[in-house]
């Protein structure tokens, strides 16, 4: 998911595990909810960081679905929808008899139990009690409903006394203790407002133009963090702004061109989009009218990512397993998905709703030929690694240019700003999580005057030659900038392969970070679970505490 360092998450449900690269130890197929097994999905932390465990066979989400398609009771109350008090909740929270509330529907989640590649202790967390915030932390994104409905035992009751006029903020003393005590759901806690001043909007008007103004008062603000989705006179601006979302949501009084520039007065914080009018010359008596999330101004962490139909524009093979998807927003849509951060992709399978997380790439490792509509941020560019025996990957591989596809706006929290104070980057990627690399890459390396004292080091973790992503690539730029170096290790090389083998260890950690200066780097590190915490744990034994920087969700 995106992109956050340190900060381990609490419990959480988790959904399908298909993104696992050969280090990760876990099977294609293996799944829960929400996805776990991404990079974004990570966690590195010593305290409370989730170890995946090896499912028992028939467990996968394939399975999980056929299960709940075979007719057998999974609610555990006869199919017959009940009210669920708070306390009658509380009375279900062993593995033999496990229920959880979420968004006010109580579930049975027993019978899931084994299929949580998270392991059933982590599931057990949010036993006899409401899980919405926890499961909100990093996924309020997920579908649970579509994942259990077959487990559905009937609503969360929300009139008890305790209940009602609670307007209690989330992390009050009071509110904590009612809440491990099973007193009080969480879900019914008012989030907290963001800490800085809310951003002003207005909007000014010429003869042949029409501007769109936020004042966010925040100088470190830029035109990535600016998403904006138009129809013929719908207009829906989402802004990252620190850790909060600001919208602006109009029905515009007029139409006006698909055509828009974006422009971010660093300095103030200002962003203005200023749109061509599609009849000129006439002057608008108001805006239009404010729809529903007009100025609404949240914490992230409340934020749900909205979704839209883009269209698969090309499908270029990586290597045998994995895809570079170009993928076209629809007409009038702008993202550009900052370094790092990561999409959604949901699709139903079986009349199951599911979510993938993945990182956008760039275009390839070089300046030449790069497309202009990326830089606009009109095409995003996917790389995803295709599991034949998965739930997810085949239908992704299924699909063909022209094909629509249903992607949400960007998550992640990596900071492009910490790259400019170190002189010396160095990367240690698995697998696919060398997708969050590639933007690092290109911002550090190749984005860069060719002069510049700053290196960057890639140590690159694979199973065989031929699952190498962008090889040839990685070598070419290595050859023509000296600041960059690549270094390839295998876990299942063959007799002819020359290089390191094995699986990331202390001492390859220590020879990589060798000849770099402790005070000026950045460690970043992207892959399967094990992997991650074992490259930050021995950057952190080696004197590198606090220098790292882990690509999680």
């Amino acid at each position: 998911m995106g992109c956050a360092s340190s900060s381990p998450k609490k419990w959480i449900p988790d959904q399908a595990v298909e993104d696992m690269d050969s280090q990760s130890g876990l099977k294609p197929g293996q799944a829960s909810f929400p996805s776990l097994g991404s990079q974004q999905r990570i966690s590195t932390s010593s305290q409370g960081g989730r170890n995946k465990v090896q499912l028992k066979p028939g467990h996968s989400l394939m399975d999980w679905i056929r299960l709940g398609r075979s007719g057998k009771d999974l609610t555990s109350v006869g199919g017959v929808h009940m009210n669920v008090t708070p306390e009658e909740l509380l009375k279900h929270n062993t593995e033999k008899d496990c229920w959880i509330a979420l968004r006010g529907k109580v579930y049975n989640v027993t019978p899931y139990l084994d299929f949580h590649p998270g392991g059933v202790d982590e599931l057990m967390r949010g036993a006899g009690k409401d899980a919405t915030a926890l499961f909100d932390e990093i996924h309020k994104w997920v579908n649970a409903e579509s994942m259990l409905e077959k487990c559905l035992v009937g609503k969360l009751q929300m009139d008890t006394p305790i209940l009602k006029g609670s307007q209690m903020r989330k992390g009050s003393k009071s509110s904590l203790e009612a809440s491990k005590n099973g007193t009080l759901p969480p879900t019914f806690l008012a989030p907290p407002s963001p800490s800085q001043q809310k951003p002003r909007f207005d909007w000014y008007q010429s003869n042949k133009t029409v501007s769109v103004v936020v004042y966010t008062k925040w100088t470190e603000m830029k035109d990535e963090f600016v998403v904006i989705d138009k129809g013929d006179k719908s207009l829906l601006v989402t802004l990252y702004i620190q850790q909060s979302i600001f919208y602006v949501h109009i029905e515009l009084e007029k139409e006006v061109s698909d055509k828009y520039t974006v422009n971010i007065s660093g300095d103030s914080g200002k962003v203005e989009i200023l749109f061509e009018k599609v009849t000129p010359d006439i002057q608008w008596p108001s805006i239009g009218k404010y729809l529903d999330k007009h100025q609404l101004y949240i914490p992230d962490k409340d934020y749900n990512p909205a979704f839209r139909d883009c269209t698969i524009e090309k499908i270029d093979s990586v290597t045998m397993d994995t895809n570079l998807y170009t993928i076209c927003l629809p007409q009038g849509c702008r993202m550009k998905v900052p370094t790092g951060y990561h999409v959604h992709i949901k699709h139903t399978i079986d009349g199951m709703e599911i979510v993938r997380s993945y990182t956008a790439v760039v275009p390839h490792l070089s300046k030449q030929d790069i497309d202009s509509r990326w830089t606009d941020g009109s095409i995003i560019y996917l790389m995803i690694k295709i599991y034949k025996d998965g739930a997810f990957t085949p239908w992704l591989h299924s699909l063909n240019p022209g094909d629509l596809i249903s992607i949400s706006c960007y998550e992640g929290k990596f900071e492009e700003s910490i790259l400019k104070s170190c002189r010396h980057l160095v990367m240690f990627a698995a697998g696919t999580g060398f997708t969050p690399m590639t933007g690092l890459i290109y911002k550090y390396i190749i984005q860069q005057d060719i002069d510049t004292q700053r290196s960057a080091k890639l140590m690159f973790f694979n199973k065989t030659e031929s699952d190498i992503l962008w090889r040839d690539q990685l070598s070419a730029l290595s050859d023509i900038n000296k600041r960059f170096t690549v270094t390839h290790c295998l876990s299942d090389a063959d007799e002819k392969w020359e290089g390191l083998r094995g699986r990331v260890n202390k001492q390859m950690v220590e020879d990589t970070l060798s000849a770099v200066d402790k005070e000026n780097v950045l460690i970043c590190a992207c892959g399967p679970t094990p992997f991650t915490k074992s490259v930050i744990q021995f950057a952190d034994e080696l004197g590198y505490k606090g220098k790292t920087h882990a690509f999680l969700g």
